[in-house]
């Protein structure tokens, strides 16, 4: 087990260093994050083609094709700012009253309306219509909305030249901590691990893992803004800000938030009585499996990160 983990590990990461690489060295248009929206865009697909299957499988009924139609669009509009920053000579208008992060909210709405709208053309008896709603409702903002947010930590506009480079900063912090932390609780818990966090949830789990993945995560934060963050934004001739405790805490609130993101995975994965999300990752499951400790990360590292508290110096 613990072999497949590390050699499907070490393709996942090859795959995904070459794709950053050109995302930060070779930006498409000049502008960071086009390279990796097709990557992204494929990512929450896979991982909302697992989660409806897991549900289907549990005996819920969801239209899947309509499903992944609603998420695509929260992620394609999700897009539009970095577009326009590539087409108009300006960049994306500061004083557009959407903003750079309502376009997620705006596609989930559609989204949903759309499967409203699919639902009136095929109803025919009462039953499972709330019920097919609510469940692909949960699914969209799940691998949709809460998933959109990788792209607005990457696209961020931070001030300075080195705003893009900033960006790249962000989106790999949140990647890193939260896997420094999965491996630190796996280690940890493997090793030491006597006393059960979650049983019903996750048997594997224990306290001795959930320290060992706080310890994981906030070495791999301070990693990030002592050395990492200073090597990237140099690329891009910014300044860069050292605060060995505000990365700490940024490491403790992913890994807590990561931690939470898994229990609720687990959660679904229980009461749809699913092992893991598919099995084409051998050693890891499925993209869900991997994508469950970032997806209900990425908001509070992004309020982290717009809040200043970490980041390029003003």
């Amino acid at each position: 087990m613990i072999k497949q983990r590390l050699l499907s590990s070490a393709v996942i990461i090859s795959l995904l260093a070459g794709v950053l690489y050109l995302d930060m060295r070779e930006p498409l248009m000049k502008v960071g994050g086009l390279w990796l929206m097709p990557l992204l865009l494929g990512l929450a697909l896979l991982a909302t083609a697992e989660l409806v299957d897991m549900l289907i499988a549990g005996g819920m009924s969801i239209r899947k094709c309509h499903v992944m139609l609603a998420v695509a669009l929260v992620h394609v509009l999700t897009f539009v700012p970095a577009l326009f920053d590539a087409i108009l000579i300006d960049g994306y208008p500061a004083e557009c009253p959407v903003g750079r992060l309502g376009w997620a909210p705006i596609g989930a709405v559609l989204g949903i309306s759309w499967l409203w709208v699919v639902e009136m053309k095929h109803y025919e008896k009462p039953g499972g219509v709330v019920t097919r709603l609510g469940a692909s409702s949960l699914v969209i903002l799940y691998t949709g909305v809460a998933l959109s947010f990788l792209t607005s930590l990457r696209t961020f506009p931070f001030p300075g030249e080195a705003s893009s480079a900033w960006g790249m900063v962000a989106l790999l912090s949140i990647v890193i901590v939260t896997k420094c932390g999965d491996s630190g609780a796996y280690f940890m818990g493997k090793t030491f691990g006597k006393h059960k966090m979650a049983p019903r949830l996750s048997p594997g789990k224990t306290m001795e893992g959930a320290c060992g993945a706080f310890l994981a995560g906030m070495a791999a934060a301070v990693f990030v803004g002592l050395w990492l963050a200073p090597a990237l934004v140099q690329m891009g001739q910014g300044d860069t800000t050292v605060s060995i405790w505000a990365w700490a805490i940024y490491g403790a609130l992913i890994t807590a938030t990561g931690m939470f993101g898994d229990l609720a995975e687990s959660l679904i994965k229980r009461d749809m009585q699913q092992k893991d999300s598919s099995s084409w990752l051998p050693g890891l499951g499925g993209v869900l499996d991997i994508l469950d400790s970032i997806t209900l990360s990425v908001v509070p590292a992004y309020l982290f990160w717009a809040s200043g508290l970490i980041g390029p110096l003003n």
